[in-house]
């Protein structure tokens, strides 16, 4: 299983969507200053998530995510926790 996930920093608004196979780990890893790109605008809370079968699959869905802020949105919107 994977998960394409965003979450949003509680400082900045920002939000970051990305995709892993072990959702508390990886955002164990984003809060704790892990990741390069989300260290600044600690902490982050996990606003949605969708589960895919395959790491290809996940992937397409985050690469989809990244490169369009209205299909992001809407994506937030249908899988808000």
């Amino acid at each position: 299983m994977c998960y394409v996930y965003a979450i949003e920093s509680v400082a900045t608004d920002r939000v970051y969507v990305g995709q892993t196979r072990e959702m508390d780990e990886r955002l164990r890893a984003h809060n704790n200053g892990y990741v390069r790109s989300t260290e600044k605008d600690r902490p982050w809370v996990l606003i949605a998530r969708e589960r895919f079968e395959t790491r290809s699959e996940a992937r397409w869905c985050e690469h989809q995510l990244k490169k369009s802020r209205g299909k992001r949105k809407r994506w937030i919107e249908d899988h808000r926790l």
